[in-house]
C-alpha cells in the first residue's frame, strides 16, 4: 500500500470514529490490596535528606584497534565488538582535496561519482541493490582523505561489500550520469554564496592560508575549476585516489580478523593494479600574516556571521589534547564561556561556538557565532574579551573537574556506537596517527593540571595575529570595528576574492 492510500485510509478511518465515536469502557478500579510486609524491608527514603554520595567514575580507556595487512597491500584497522549483529567499515584514502591543485573540486566529485554504479550494475541498480540489503553507503571527501562508509547487519555483510568492493575496484563512470552529478554541483557552487555561514567558513580557510595553499583551497571547488574539469579527469584520479597502497579499511562490528580477511580478500581480488607514484600535494607557503579584519558585505542578511580565527598546530602536536580540552571551556559546550555569555546572558545569538581543526600539516582555530545585527559591536568585544582572559588566567579548578568529565563522557559516548567508532578511526588514519591515538589523547586529558594548562592557553589563544571575519551589512561591521578599535577591513566577495 503506497503512502497516499495509506494516508486515505487513517484519514476515513478518523472520520469515521468522529461521527459515531463508540462508547468509552471505562474498567473498574481494582480493589485495595495488602501492603506486603517484608522483614528485609527498609524504611522508605526521606526526600529532605542530604543527598547520596555519588559513587566515583570507573577507569576508561578506548580500546585500540588490531592492525593488520590487508588486500592488494592496503592495511585495516579492526576493532571486533561481538554481540550485536552489525558492521560498520569505512575505507579511507589519503589522498584529499589537498592534492586537487588547479582542478580545484576534483576529490570531492570523485567521491560523488564512487555509488553511480559498477560495471555490472548502472547506478539505479546499484542503489536498489543497497537498499534491498538494508545498507547505508556513503562517500565523500575533504581536504586530506577520500573516503566511503557502509553499514550493514552481519548476515549481509558479504553482499554489501560486494557492492562496494565493485564499485572502488570497477566503477561505472557512466557519461549520463556524470552530466547529472556535474550538474548538481555546479547549481551548489553557484549557491554557496547565498549562505552567510558557507561564505565564512570558506573565507575563514583563504584568509589563513592563503588560497593557493592545499589548506585554503576550496574543497568542493570554484565556479572556474567546474567549467574545466571532466568525466576523463574524474576517472584518472578514481585510479590515484583508490590505490590500495593509499586506503586503509576501518570496521567495527560483529566479526573477527580471519573471517574479515577472508572477505576483503574475495572482495578486492579484482585490486591487483600495478604501483603507481603518490600524487603531489600543492606546495605553497602560507601568508606571512593574515589579513586583520575582513569585510564580506551581505546587505539582505538579518545577522552578521562572526568569526575569529587564527592558524593552530597539527594534528600530532603535543599540545593539542590540552588545548581541547581548554576550547570545552571555552567555546566546546553548551555551558562553554562563549555560549552562556553571548546566548544565555544576552540573548545576541542562537549558539556560540568554537573549536579546533587539526590536519596533518597544521590546523585552524576559530571561534563563530551568528549576531544580531544591532548587537555586533558588543558581542565583538565580548568574545575577544573571553579569549583574551583564557589566554591570560586560564580555567578555573571548578572548570578543570568539568570539562574532564566532559571529554571522558564524550570519549565514553564516541566509543559506545559502531557508527561513531568508525568516524573517528576514519579521522585519526587521515591525520596519521596512531591506532591507540584515542586512549592517549584522553590519558593526557585526565592527567593535566592547572599549571600546565596555562602556558598552553597562552599560546593557544593569542589574538595578535588572529583574524576576525565578518560576514554580513557593511555598516553595522564598519561600525562595530570602529567601536572596538579595530583597523579598517579589507573587502572580499563571497568567493574570497579582494574588492576595489
Amino acid at each position: 500500500m503506497n503512502r497516499l492510500a495509506l494516508s486515505s485510509l487513517l484519514a476515513g478511518a478518523f472520520l469515521a470514529c468522529s461521527v459515531n465515536p463508540e462508547p468509552i469502557l471505562v474498567p473498574p478500579a481494582p480493589a485495595p490490596s495488602a501492603p506486603v510486609v517484608s522483614a528485609s524491608s527498609s524504611a522508605p527514603l526521606d526526600p529532605t535528606a542530604a543527598r547520596p554520595p555519588v559513587p566515583p567514575m570507573g577507569a576508561f580507556a578506548p580500546a585500540p584497534p588490531e592492525v593488520f595487512d590487508g588486500p592488494g597491500g592496503s592495511r585495516v584497522w579492526l576493532l571486533s565488538r561481538r554481540g550485536l549483529p552489525l558492521l560498520a567499515l569505512s575505507a579511507v584514502s589519503s589522498v584529499g582535496a589537498a592534492f586537487d591543485g588547479p582542478l580545484a573540486g576534483r576529490a570531492v566529485m570523485t567521491a560523488g561519482m564512487l555509488d553511480e554504479g559498477t560495471e555490472r550494475l548502472d547506478s539505479v541498480a546499484f542503489s536498489r541493490a543497497i537498499e534491498d540489503l538494508g545498507a547505508q553507503l556513503q562517500s565523500q571527501a575533504d581536504r586530506e582523505k577520500s573516503s566511503v562508509h557502509l553499514q550493514v547487519i552481519s548476515s549481509k555483510f558479504p553482499a554489501a561489500l560486494d557492492l562496494l568492493g565493485a564499485a572502488i575496484t570497477r566503477p561505472r563512470h557512466a557519461e549520463k550520469d556524470w552530466k547529472r552529478v556535474a550538474s548538481l554541483w555546479k547549481n551548489d557552487l553557484k549557491a554557496r554564496g547565498d549562505d552567510p555561514a558557507t561564505v565564512a567558513r570558506m573565507a575563514t580557510a583563504i584568509a589563513l592560508w592563503g588560497r593557493e595553499h592545499p589548506y585554503g583551497q576550496p574543497v568542493d571547488g570554484t565556479e572556474e575549476s567546474a567549467r574545466s574539469l571532466s568525466l576523463r579527469d574524474i576517472k584518472a584520479w578514481h585510479g590515484v585516489i583508490w590505490h590500495p597502497s593509499r586506503v586503509t579499511f576501518l570496521v567495527a562490528g560483529d566479526i573477527d580478523r580471519t573471517a574479515l580477511e577472508a572477505e576483503l580478500a574475495r572482495a578486492f581480488e579484482a585490486w591487483k593494479t600495478p604501483a603507481a607514484p603518490a600524487p603531489v600535494a600543492l606546495k605553497a607557503v602560507p601568508p606571512g600574516t593574515p589579513p586583520r579584519t575582513v569585510l564580506i558585505e551581505r546587505s539582505e542578511a538579518p545577522q552578521v556571521v562572526m568569526t575569529v580565527a587564527r592558524r593552530a598546530v597539527a594534528a600530532s602536536h603535543p599540545d593539542l589534547p590540552a588545548m581541547e580540552l581548554l576550547n570545552i571551556a571555552l567555546g566546546g559546550s553548551f555551558t562553554s564561556r562563549l555560549n552562556q555569555n553571548l546566548r544565555e546572558d544576552h540573548g545576541w545569538t542562537y549558539g556560540a561556538r568554537s573549536a579546533f581543526s587539526a590536519m596533518r600539516d597544521g590546523g585552524t582555530f576559530a571561534a563563530r557565532a551568528s549576531i544580531r545585527t544591532d548587537a555586533l559591536a558588543p558581542a565583538l568585544r565580548e568574545t575577544l574579551g573571553e579569549l583574551k582572559k583564557m589566554a591570560t588566567e586560564g580555567p578555573s579548578r571548578d572548570e578543570l573537574t568539568k570539562i574532564k568529565a566532559l571529554a571522558r563522557a564524550d570519549a565514553v559516548e564516541t566509543y559506545g556506537s559502531l557508527q561513531s567508532i568508525a568516524s573517528t578511526l576514519v579521522v585519526n588514519v587521515a591525520r596519521g596517527l596512531p591506532p591507540d591515538h584515542d586512549a592517549r589523547v584522553l590519558a593526557a586529558q585526565e592527567a593535566v593540571s592547572l599549571d600546565a594548562l596555562l602556558p598552553i592557553a597562552r599560546r593557544a589563544f593569542a589574538l595578535d595575529d588572529a583574524t576576525i571575519l565578518l560576514v554580513g551589512p557593511r555598516d553595522p561591521i564598519e561600525t562595530a570595528l570602529r567601536e572596538n578599535n579595530l583597523p579598517p577591513p579589507v573587502r572580499w566577495d563571497a568567493e574570497g576574492k579582494p574588492l576595489p
